[in-house]
């Protein structure tokens, strides 16, 4: 509905609207988080009685809004004005959510490369391994020509080996 608003302009829209558009940018200055146009306090209907009157003497939005500001101080505004120290308000979120994409992208890129680095470094190819496991076999007493059945390193009998 705040978009809608955004594009039309204010002569277009009746006093009703414009009146419903302002009391929802100015804050009640006793309740906690609420705007003049939601809160039941005596201060925001007297708020909204005045933003009525000024609507009707055929003052701007921004006046009404510099009316409030100037009783009142930029803390009534329910969104600060994007200058000085209040345009931190609006940048720094845009600037959190890209530095949290450009480190979620930095980790992923990391993890990526040493995924890589680890599975070629870690695995040895087999003619690499070759020269080790005939070592191994020789330390074993394991030779090629044998099959498993006829290998017997102890010299044990198939009966001794069976009991």
């Amino acid at each position: 509905m705040m978009i809608t608003f955004g594009c039309i302009r204010e002569e277009d829209i009746t006093l009703e609207q414009r009146m419903h558009q302002l009391t929802n940018q100015l804050m009640c200055p006793v309740c906690d988080a609420q705007t003049i146009d939601g809160s039941n306090a005596q201060i925001s209907q007297d708020m909204r009685a005045k933003v009525r009157e000024l609507l009707q003497e055929g003052k701007s939005n921004s006046e009404i809004k510099d009316y409030f500001v100037l009783r009142y101080g930029e803390d009534i505004l329910a969104a600060p004005k994007g200058i000085g120290f209040n345009l931190l308000a609006w940048i720094m979120p845009i600037f959190i959510v890209l530095g949290g994409i450009s480190i979620a992208f930095l980790a992923l890129k990391n993890m990526r490369r040493s995924n890589t680095q680890a599975t070629l470094i870690g695995t040895p190819k087999q003619h690499e391994l070759s020269k080790y496991l005939k070592q191994v076999d020789t330390d074993l007493g394991i030779h090629e020509d044998k099959n498993s059945e006829d290998y017997n390193p102890n010299n044990q009998s198939v009966d001794e080996i069976k009991s």
